[in-house]
């Protein structure tokens, strides 16, 4: 019998499918289309898990994991119990379930049919409840026979949390808390609060916790939450806002911790850090009062946990050490994706009443590897496509190679076989490093991951070898319980170390493996066995055998907001856009310094910790021929053909010698003395690479510009003013030359630079109107907030161009003629009404000195120009650039998405005339740059 269960449409989107009982295949939505958490139906997934069945056999039936009327009915029931509060909510809500989730039984029929030659009937479609589902999920492909059942999330229809009874192939649920009444509720609250993401940022909060005093503890369970001797609790619903409203919490709620809510761009504070600890400990308290009642309540020795609340590591951990019971399991995917899982297994035992089998060794799992796989040829496809230089290996030297790469203190990621199922990556789709090593944790955060600084990361450990490092001996091989490290492992604190609070504890040794060992001395513990993935065990034991340690760094192979990896194409772009040193697929091993082989220069260059060589190459003396070469020497630069040395700056590689544009007024000189005193208009003052990255990320212009200029390409950014954007670009294995006239702007890019160790950046003062930059030496020529500050733009345009290569990309960005008018009449009216009626002023900046800097930079300019599409594109023609695109868009011409480099129409005039036109009532209230993007087709 084959059963298809699938979840969708609120969080999570995943389809499972089963046997005969049999776990075959099983994949989140996010995968495939590479949208976080995608709550679409799992079009991609339920293809993954028919293809996976290996034949065209039709399915016996296709189970929905919870039942859509009965969520309706808790709904509207709630709306009209708390009416007429909430109306707003009320009416956003409705037109949504209405149109389509009241009926998602014929949605659900329709997105079938595309899938009835795979044998998928609309006849067999069934729903199962949502915490049934849960429930299912957990005992089913346990390695229990019987065991008792909790399962605990935010709400399913009207279930927050659940008691189940699983005896052989029975399920029974016993009792349940309804909403209101959530624990998973209470802990997205407080994840709301704390600035992160509900349905995504709670592993933050727990992560966050150690680093706080729970002081709020005694505060939460007096007002908040009423919690009984046997873990049963009501919620005052008079500081919350999620039964009816847009927020999970209320003003009350906010002035009960005496604070708001802290933004998600905020700064994180000790007061953030003692919420964290808070909201953690009486989550765990619950927790634990609930396993303890139900193991009186029930008898039953073993334990089974699903939902959101399980994957709350830590708690599983505390009721594992209390000994409550005498062996726990938790579903892997233990959130909402896992219900495709549990609604499939529930309508196999409990609907058609078929037998169990148990797995009394291990479990019906398949140690969660039940994603697609890849073979080499479709590793060698993916990967030529790309244009990547990468090797095959036999299975031992893949092995050898890794070991020795991590071993020298390399970031490794690791795609092997089947992929995941659930939050965690276990070997199959894996980023690696050296748990040894002091700088590993920050590393991988701020240059790899990209996340905040603080997040702790998990040792891989063989099973066999658990006990000898941490204070654990039970499997756990889906890294859902944490453990302390053993008190022979840890390092004893001095008096100054002890002393310190918050997130200054972040980058003390603690233990012999510091990068896996949280402020607390836990780690999140993922034990290796050889049955569930060889090559895995295999790679870690030889790590044991070459260095005594049998644990490795293990964390998903993905950046910060995105998905775990699926593909070996995902694979590869990720590790381009990361710091990431190697990537081993199947057999196949790439080295990141082998991705990108520059033309050497005709002569030897050098380069210094400030500027590497490859950017070197590109310079030249001011006002020199292109075949006069420089060479970096300590403090600045050498012309190798007559010796003259050109000083560095203030610290700043510098090649301008004079600033005199030839005009009367000289406005180079003006502008760089304006800019000198004014150097950060829009500087956030990031203090690490991930989080520069993270911004950038959020921009559409900033991804669309990186996805433009692609992988392994060297990059002019002209005006980089404080170097952002250049520090930005460097991923893809990109270099970046960023030069500027303001040293002091200059100063605060290199500042970023070196305190991140960027090794492929540079920053150069020159002179955009006499470049000491080769002609056609850098593929990607950026000029976003310049050229309208030059005496002569399309002067300045023209000779920016030629530094491009023919094919190079050249992207620039001005004021628009039409859409800066507002922003001239507003500096007629800031004098009078001040500086609030800036749209980015009031909206964006909170620093008032930034805000100063703002409104002298777009209101008080010493120079500026404005220009229109059709002028930029007769620039183009005049200097042989090809027409790529615009930002935004040209009115009737389809837009080019999240790419600058695709090719569109560049529109009628009429069209051109609307588009600038329409800028008025919108990029208009930012100042009106607009950006054009083109390709240089000659010299």
């Amino acid at each position: 019998m084959r059963i298809l269960g699938i979840s969708a449409f609120y969080h999570d989107s995943a389809a499972a499918l089963i046997e005969d009982g049999r776990v075959l295949a099983a994949a989140q939505e996010e995968r495939f289309t590479r949208h976080k958490n995608d709550a679409r139906f799992p079009e991609n997934a339920i293809g993954y898990c028919l293809e996976a069945a290996g034949d065209a056999a039709p399915l016996d039936a296709v189970v929905f994991y919870e039942k859509p009327l009965l969520k309706f009915g808790r709904l509207f029931t709630t709306y009209a119990a708390l009416a007429p509060r909430g109306y707003r909510s009320f009416a956003e809500a409705m037109p949504l379930w209405l149109s389509e989730k009241l009926f998602q039984k014929s949605r659900l029929q329709r997105s079938l049919d595309k899938f009835a030659a795979a044998g998928v009937t609309r006849a067999a479609l069934l729903f199962s409840e949502h915490h049934l589902s849960h429930a299912a999920s957990a005992f089913f492909p346990s390695p229990f026979e019987n065991a008792a059942v909790l399962t605990m999330d935010g709400v399913g229809e009207w279930t927050t949390s659940s008691l189940a009874i699983g005896r052989g192939d029975r399920l029974e649920i016993q009792k349940e808390i309804q909403f209101p009444h959530s624990l998973g509720l209470l802990y997205s609250a407080f994840t709301y609060y704390t600035g992160f993401k509900v349905n995504d940022g709670e592993y933050k909060l727990m992560g966050l916790a150690p680093y706080g005093e729970p002081r709020f503890a005694s505060l939460i369970r007096d007002q908040l939450i009423d919690i009984k001797d046997d873990g049963t609790f009501r919620l005052d619903q008079s500081y919350f806002d999620y039964c009816t409203g847009f927020r999970m919490i209320n003003a009350r709620f906010e002035e009960l911790f005496g604070a708001p809510a802290r933004k998600p761009d905020e700064r994180l504070t000790q007061f953030h850090m003692d919420i964290a600890a808070s909201a953690q400990a009486v989550t765990e308290d619950v927790v634990l009062r609930l396993c303890r009642s139900t193991r009186k309540e029930t008898g039953m020795r073993d334990l089974c946990l699903a939902g959101g609340v399980a994957l709350n590591c830590v708690a599983n951990g505390k009721v594992h050490r209390e000994g409550i019971f005498d062996r726990i399991w938790v579903q892997p995917a233990a959130g909402d994706a896992g219900g495709a899982l549990g609604a499939a297994l529930a309508a196999y035992h409990l609907h058609y009443k078929r037998p169990r089998g148990v797995n009394n060794r291990l479990d019906g799992m398949s140690g969660a590897y039940l994603g697609p796989a890849y073979d080499q040829a479709r590793i060698h496809a993916d990967l030529d496509r790309q244009g990547a230089v990468y090797r095959d290996l036999d299975e031992g030297r893949v092995v050898a190679e890794t070991v020795t790469a991590l071993a020298n203190g390399k970031v490794v990621g690791w795609f092997q076989g089947r992929m995941e199922f659930g939050p965690r990556a276990l070997g199959a789709r894996s980023i690696l490093g050296d748990p040894r090593s002091p700088s590993m944790q920050r590393v991988l955060n701020l240059k790899i991951k990209y996340r905040e600084s603080f997040r702790p990361f998990a040792p891989a450990v063989l099973r066999e070898d658990v006990a000898d490092w941490f204070e654990f001996d039970a499997d756990s091989p889906y890294m859902l319980m944490v453990a302390d490290v053993r008190r022979d492992r840890r390092r004893a604190m001095t008096v100054a170390e002890q002393a310190l609070f918050g997130i200054d504890k972040l980058n003390i040794v603690r233990s012999e493996i510091p990068a896996v060992t949280h402020v607390d001395y836990s780690a999140r513990i993922q034990t290796v066995h050889p049955a569930t993935n060889a090559r895995f065990h295999a790679l870690v034991a030889a790590f044991k055998a070459k260095t005594g340690c049998p644990i490795l760094v293990n964390t998903s192979f993905n950046v910060r907001d995105e998905p775990i990896v699926c593909t070996p194409d995902d694979a590869y772009r990720c590790f381009m856009a990361t710091e990431m040193d190697m990537l081993v697929l199947g057999n196949t091993v790439l080295l990141k310094e082998e991705q990108r082989r520059p033309a050497t220069a005709a002569r030897a260059v050098s380069g210094d910790a400030l500027i590497p060589p490859e950017l070197v190459a590109c310079l030249k003396p001011m006002g020199a021929a292109d075949t006069t070469a420089l060479t970096r020497i300590a403090g600045g630069f050498r012309n190798l053909d007559t010796g003259e040395v050109y000083p560095d700056r203030d610290g700043v590689p510098s090649l301008l010698t004079h600033v005199d544009d030839g005009g009367p007024a000289n406005v180079t000189a003006r502008i760089k003395a304006f800019y000198e005193g004014n150097p950060f208009p829009s500087y956030e003052g990031m203090a690490d690479f991930g989080s520069l990255v993270a911004r950038g990320q959020r921009s559409e212009f900033s991804r669309a510009l990186l996805n433009a200029i692609g992988r392994n390409k060297v990059v002019l950014e002209c005006g980089c003013g404080t170097g952002q954007m250049s520090n930005y670009l460097c991923l893809n294995n990109n270099f970046v030359l960023g030069i500027d006239l303001s040293l002091a702007s200059l100063k605060l890019g290199l500042a970023h630079k070196q305190a991140n160790d960027l090794r492929r950046v540079g920053f150069c003062q020159m002179n955009i109107f006499d470049l000491a930059v080769k002609d056609a030496s850098f593929d990607v020529v950026l000029s976003t907030g310049v050229l309208h500050h030059t005496k002569d733009a399309r002067r300045a345009f023209a000779a920016i161009v030629r530094k491009a290569k023919p094919g190079g990309l050249v992207i620039v960005g001005l004021y628009n003629r039409y859409a800066r008018i507002p922003t001239k009449l507003r500096s007629m009216l800031i004098g009078a009404m001040g500086p609030r009626i800036d749209y980015v002023v009031r909206n964006r900046i909170r620093d008032p000195r930034k805000a100063d800097i703002w409104v002298k930079d777009q209101y008080y300019n010493p120079h500026e120009t404005w220009h229109s599409i059709d002028e930029v594109q007769g620039w183009f023609k005049e200097n042989g650039v090809e027409y790529l695109a615009c930002r935004p868009s040209i009115l009737g011409v389809e837009s080019s998405g999240e790419n600058l480099a695709a090719q569109t129409s560049p529109g009628t005039k009429l069209a051109q005339l609307a588009t600038q036109l329409s800028w008025l009532g919108s990029i208009a209230r930012e100042g009106g740059l607009f950006v054009v993007a083109g390709r240089r087709t000659a010299h």
